[in-house]
C-alpha cells in the first residue's frame, strides 16, 4: 500500500467522475450554482466551475449529518445514510439524484407520489422546511429497524409502501447486448450470519458493461452481468436508536465472472480500525471514507460514506490487477473544549492500489500548512457554516458538508500541504437558512507555510474576481472578443476576494440589482437582477460606461446593504489574443481566440474595523488598492479619491489621502463620537492614465458603536 497525504474538509468527501484527470489543475471560470432540496429536508449546493464540480450539503436541523454520495453514469446521488436500507424498495433512488433534479428544474420543491402517507408531504410536494419532518421520521424508523437488523421492515412511517419522485428523475439504464450471467452477492457478518449491506459493483474492464449500486437485503443481492472482471465494495453500517451511524465496516474485493456464480463478502473481516493522530490533541468530529475504482478502458465509480465520529474498520485487500483503486480516509478534528486559542485539523489520506492492514495514520507538524482563519460578522453570535472540499490529483468531483461555527471567530486551521492537494472552501453567513453562500475558490498550500484567511471582512462590494497564483485556466469575466463585449461582475466580494452570491428574495430578504452597459447615450445592455451580459460593439474606438446598482439585505447581514458602482473605459476591435494562454472567453467554444481584457478598474479594501465590523470613535483609516481587470495591463493611476459619509450618503466628507504607490492609497479621517453610534458609508474613485475610471459607494460599510455621554 502506498500512503499519500492529502486533505479533507469539514466532513468533506470527494467523488470521482467518469474520466479521471491526470492532475486537477486550479481551474476557475464562469460558474453555475444550484441549491437542491432533498425529500429529507437536507439541501445540496452544487457548483460547476471550470471543469470541476463541487456539491456541499446543508443538513436539515437535527440531522446527524451522515451522508452517502455516489456518482454513476454522469449523475451525482446524495443520500442520507438513514435512507440506504430503503432504496429501491420503499424509497425511489431518483429522490436523491441531484444531477437529474437540477436537469428537471426540481430544486426548491420536490414533487413526490406516496403510496400511503408520509410526514412533510404537503399537496404532493416537499420543501426544505416540511422535509425536515420527513427526514426526522425516516431517521427514527431507521433507528427502530436497526434493532432487529432491518429483518422485519414494514411500510415507511407505518403506512407508506413506496415514496417516488413525481418527475422524470434518473436516466434509464442501458443494458449491454452481451450474454448475461446471474451473480448472487451474499453479505454476511461471519459464517452463516446474513446481514444487509450497501454495495458498489463495477466492471473493471469497461464500466459501460456494468456500473451500479445494488443493496443487499437480508444478506443477498443479485445482479445480471456479462463475463469480465469486477470490483465490489460493501459497506456494513450500524445505527443507534436515533438513526445515527455508529460504525461502518468496509470490504473491497475483486472477482471474475465466467458464468452464473455466488460471491460472498464477509463484514467480520473488516477488523483494521482507522485512526489518525495529530501533533496537538484534537477530538474527531467527522470522518468520511471514499472508495474509487476506475475501469481499464473507460469509466469509474465513486462511493463515499460519512460516518461522523463513529468507528470505521476496513478489511485488508489484495492489490488491484485490473483498473485503478483508491480509498480515501478523511477526518476533521477540533481542539478540546475550552482551549483558549481554538484550532482544527482537516486531513485526507489516500490508499492507492490496495487496502493495508495498518490503518493508523500519524500526521507530523512538518507536513502541515497553517491557515489563520478570521470569520468576520457584523451580527454578534451569527451562526455560520464552513466547508472545506479537497481534490486529489485524480479527482474532478468534490463533495462537502457545512459544519456550524459561531462568528465572529478567529481559529487556526491545519491542513496537509503539497502541490497535489487542491482546496475549495466555502462559508454560509446564515447557517440556519442556507443564506449568504460564499465561495473561496481553488487554492493549494505548501507545507510549513502560514496563510491568513479572512471571511466577510467589509466592505462587501461588487467587482471582478482575481485568479489566484498558479491558476492556469480561467474564464475571462471582462473581455472583448473581436466586436463582442462580455462582462460578468462578481455580485459581492469581501476584502480577501471571496465571492458571495446574492440570496433569492424571500420574507425578510431583499436582493435586487440593475446592470447597464452604455455607449454614445444608448444602452447596449439593460438588465434587472443580472450581473452582466454580452453585447455587440462597433469596431472603432469608443467610450463605454457600466452602471451597477445593488440592494442586498438579509437577517444575517447588517452592513454593506446598498452599493452603486460606475466604470468608464475605452475599447476598440480586438483582433488578437492578449489574455494568457489557457484562458477561455467564448462560453460556447471555451476558447480565447481574438480575446483581450477590458480595462476595467478594480478596488480592493482593507478597513481597520474589527471582527465585528465596528470601528471606534476617533482616528480611522482604510487602504484601497486599485488595479485592473484580470488579463489586462496594469496602467498607472493619475488620481484617486476616498470619502466617508456619516448620514447614509446624504453628505460626503473628504479624507486625508496618501499615495502609497502601485495603485495603493491610504485614507485617514475621524469618526465622530455619539451616544447612539451609527453606520459609516464609503465612496472611492480612481482614474488611470488612459482615462479608465471606477467610482464606487457602499452604504453602511462599517459601524461606530455608541459611547457613553
Amino acid at each position: 500500500m502506498r500512503r499519500t497525504p492529502a486533505v479533507l474538509g469539514v466532513a468533506a468527501v470527494v467523488v470521482a467522475g467518469l474520466t479521471p484527470a491526470a492532475e486537477a489543475a486550479p481551474v476557475t471560470s464562469a460558474d453555475t450554482t444550484h441549491t437542491v432540496t432533498l425529500v429529507t429536508g437536507d439541501r445540496v449546493v452544487v457548483q460547476d466551475v471550470g471543469g470541476l464540480q463541487t456539491a456541499t450539503v446543508l443538513p436539515r436541523p437535527g440531522s446527524a449529518g451522515d451522508f452517502v454520495n455516489q456518482r454513476i453514469d454522469g449523475d451525482l446521488y446524495v443520500v442520507p445514510a438513514t435512507a440506504l436500507p430503503y432504496l429501491g424498495s420503499s424509497l425511489d433512488r431518483s429522490l436523491f439524484d441531484v444531477s437529474a433534479l437540477i436537469r428537471d428544474g426540481v430544486t426548491d420543491q420536490v414533487p413526490v407520489q406516496v403510496d400511503g402517507s408520509a410526514p412533510g408531504v404537503l399537496a404532493g410536494k416537499v420543501t426544505a422546511k416540511s422535509g425536515a419532518a420527513f427526514g426526522a421520521a425516516l431517521a427514527a424508523q431507521a433507528g427502530r429497524d436497526a434493532k432487529n437488523h432491518f429483518a422485519t421492515r414494514g411500510p415507511l412511517f407505518g403506512t407508506a409502501n413506496q415514496v417516488r419522485l413525481a418527475a422524470p428523475g434518473a436516466p434509464q439504464q442501458v443494458h449491454p447486448n452481451f450474454p448475461m450471467h446471474t451473480v448472487r452477492i451474499l453479505t454476511v457478518n461471519g459464517a452463516n450470519t446474513p446481514v444487509d449491506a450497501s454495495l458498489g459493483v463495477i466492471n473493471t474492464n469497461d464500466s459501460r458493461n456494468f456500473n451500479a449500486f445494488p443493496y443487499s437485503t437480508a444478506g443477498e443481492a443479485r445482479v445480471s452481468v456479462p463475463s469480465g472482471d469486477y470490483g465490489v465494495v460493501a459497506w456494513f453500517p450500524t445505527f443507534d436508536a436515533a438513526g445515527q451511524v455508529t460504525s461502518v465496516r468496509v470490504v473491497a474485493q475483486d472477482f471474475a465472472v465466467t458464468g452464473d456464480q455466488t460471491v460472498t463478502i464477509d463484514g467480520s473481516k473488516a477488523t483494521s480500525e482507522i485512526s489518525v493522530s495529530t501533533p496537538k490533541p484534537s477530538n474527531l468530529t467527522s470522518e468520511t471514507l471514499e472508495y474509487f475504482r476506475s475501469a481499464q478502458t473507460m469509466g469509474s465509480q465513486g462511493y463515499a460514506f460519512a460516518v461522523g465520529n463513529g468507528k470505521a474498520y476496513v478489511a485488508p485487500s489484495a492489490p488491484t490487477k485490473v483498473g485503478g483503486f483508491h480509498f480515501n480516509v478523511q477526518t476533521h478534528s477540533e481542539s478540546p473544549a475550552g482551549t483558549a486559542s481554538p484550532y482544527s485539523y482537516d486531513l485526507k489520506i489516500d490508499n492507492d492500489g490496495a487496502l493495508g492492514a495498518n490503518q493508523h495514520y500519524k500526521v507530523t507538524a512538518d507536513q502541515l500548512a497553517t491557515l489563520k482563519e478570521s470569520y468576520y460578522s457584523d451580527k454578534p453570535g451569527r451562526l455560520e457554516g464552513a466547508s472545506r472540499i479537497i481534490f486529489l490529483p485524480y479527482e474532478v468531483f468534490g463533495f462537502g458538508q457545512f459544519s456550524p461555527l459561531t462568528a465572529p471567530l478567529q481559529r487556526t486551521e491545519y491542513v496537509l500541504g503539497g502541490p497535489g492537494l487542491l482546496y475549495d472552501d466555502a462559508v454560509l453567513a446564515g447557517m440556519a437558512t442556507g443564506g449568504g453562500f460564499t465561495a473561496g475558490g481553488f487554492l493549494n498550500y505548501a507545507a510549513k507555510t502560514t496563510t491568513p484567511v479572512e471571511w466577510h471582512r467589509g466592505p462587501l462590494a461588487p467587482g471582478l474576481t482575481v485568479p489566484s497564483a498558479g491558476t492556469t485556466s480561467w474564464f475571462c469575466s471582462a473581455c472583448r472578443r473581436d466586436d463582442t463585449i462580455r462582462v460578468a461582475l462578481t455580485p459581492v466580494l469581501d476584502s480577501d476576494g471571496h465571492t458571495l452570491y446574492l440570496d433569492a428574495p424571500t420574507t425578510g430578504t431583499v436582493s435586487t440589482s440593475h446592470f447597464q452597459l452604455l455607449s454614445g447615450g444608448k444602452a447596449l445592455i439593460d438588465g434587472k437582477d443580472v450581473t452582466g451580459g454580452e453585447a455587440t460593439a462597433p469596431a472603432a474606438q469608443a467610450d463605454y460606461k457600466i452602471v451597477y446598482d445593488q440592494t442586498r439585505t438579509a437577517p444575517w447581514f447588517h452592513q454593506s446593504t446598498v452599493s452603486h458602482s460606475e466604470w468608464t473605459f475605452g475599447s476598440a476591435h480586438s483582433g488578437a489574443q492578449t489574455v494568457p494562454a489557457g484562458w477561455a472567453c467564448d462560453p460556447v467554444t471555451g476558447k480565447a481566440t481574438d480575446c483581450s481584457a477590458l480595462p476595467l478598474v478594480t478596488a480592493s479594501y482593507q478597513l481597520k474595523a474589527g471582527l465585528d465590523g465596528n470601528a471606534a470613535a476617533g482616528p480611522d483609516q482604510v487602504v484601497v488598492a486599485f488595479g485592473h481587470a484580470p488579463g489586462g495591463t496594469d496602467l498607472p493611476f493619475q488620481k484617486a479619491g476616498i470619502q466617508v459619509s456619516f448620514d447614509g450618503g446624504a453628505t460626503w466628507t473628504p479624507t486625508f489621502l496618501a499615495d502609497l504607490g502601485g495603485g495603493r492609497y491610504r485614507a485617514q479621517w475621524t469618526n465622530p463620537a455619539s451616544t447612539t453610534g451609527g453606520d459609516v458609508s464609503l465612496r472611492v474613485s480612481a482614474t488611470d492614465v488612459a482615462g479608465n475610471s471606477l467610482t464606487q459607494s457602499v452604504t453602511s460599510a462599517f459601524s461606530v458603536p455608541g459611547v457613553q455621554s
